[in-house]
């Protein structure tokens, strides 16, 4: 608990936004000293998520007891269960409070995370280390190299803030590239990293109704509601139109008004008849595009997805 604490400040400090996509696994003896550190981190780190052997409640934090930890696969269950596909998982290297690895043979833990990593066969999540033993090679570089991880993949704990919090973050821009704003997860709008992956897309496209995914002309218009992916050219009417109004679910929800819409369309000297008349038949277009036309309301002379209806837009 100690160095994750260390490591927890250095991250702020750093990179505070990691936070928010973290779930710290406190793997320590139960107790009141367990309890208080656990309780300092969520009241320090508002998004953090942690599990740990505590006996009390509160949101954002996960009780595990000595069921989850008493062999490898239990283990290893539950910290699948808390990955992402794809996602990342920092190991100390010394894990001597798990029943299921001899204390006199602490880096046998990698094999844990080993484990870890083979239960997700298409998007295994990357591994790092962290250790307080100098000179990986002669210690347990043999194991790291049979468990199929590399010695470079051991970060010294005493560079927490030089070397893993940089490491770290690098890792994390490079696994999740682009970030998805929506605000169906949480109900306030919120940004989440996301794999260039087709798998992640399908999985963002199946819980959302209407998702705008940067393409290399500007766009793609997909999710349930979307009969197909259909590509859109950031410059095209289209395009800005689905922006305007993804952006509008997220925030304010007043609406786009529809003479405003026109106006767009058919430029400053539009008069307003011929505004309403070029917006209504744009609209129509947009419609078209989804399962059920009446995703898109009018609402107070405004357009507007409908209530209820999930948005996200993924950017780079």
């Amino acid at each position: 608990m100690y160095h994750t604490a260390d490591l927890l400040a250095a991250l702020a400090t750093a990179s505070p936004n990691l936070i928010t996509h973290m779930t710290v696994v406190g793997l320590d003896r139960p107790g009141p000293d367990t309890d208080a550190t656990v309780a300092e981190w969520l009241q320090r780190y508002p998004t953090l998520q942690v599990v740990a052997p505590v006996r009390v409640c509160a949101p954002r934090l996960r009780a595990f007891g000595d069921a989850d930890v008493s062999d490898a696969g239990a283990y290893a269950r539950l910290i699948a269960g808390l990955l992402r596909p794809g996602g990342l998982v920092v190991q100390d290297v010394h894990l001597s409070t798990v029943s299921c690895v001899p204390a006199d043979r602490w880096w046998e833990s990698i094999y844990l995370t080993a484990m870890v990593r083979g239960m997700f066969a298409s998007r295994p999540p990357a591994v790092r280390f962290l250790s307080n033993k100098r000179g990986y090679t002669a210690t347990f570089g043999r194991d790291l190299a049979g468990a199929g991880f590399d010695p470079r993949d051991v970060m010294d704990k005493s560079e927490l803030r030089s070397v893993v919090v940089p490491t770290v973050a690098s890792l994390m821009a490079r696994l999740f590239p682009l970030s998805l704003e929506t605000c169906a997860m949480t109900g306030a709008r919120r940004g989440w990293p996301v794999a260039d992956h087709e798998e992640e897309r399908e999985a963002i496209e199946q819980a959302l109704d209407v998702v705008l995914w940067p393409a290399s002309q500007g766009w793609e218009l997909c999710g349930r509601q979307v009969r197909d992916r259909i590509p859109l050219k950031s410059s095209s009417a289209e395009a800005q139109t689905w922006v305007a109004l993804i952006d509008d679910q997220l925030g304010p929800r007043q609406g786009l008004a529809v003479v405003d819409v026109g106006t767009r369309l058919g430029g400053a000297g539009v008069e307003r008849a011929e505004a309403t008349n070029l917006a209504a038949r744009h609209v129509h277009t947009l419609r078209s595009r989804l399962r059920q036309s009446g995703a898109i309301a009018t609402v107070d002379h405004a357009y507007r997805l409908a209530e209820g209806l999930t948005a996200g837009i993924v950017t780079k």
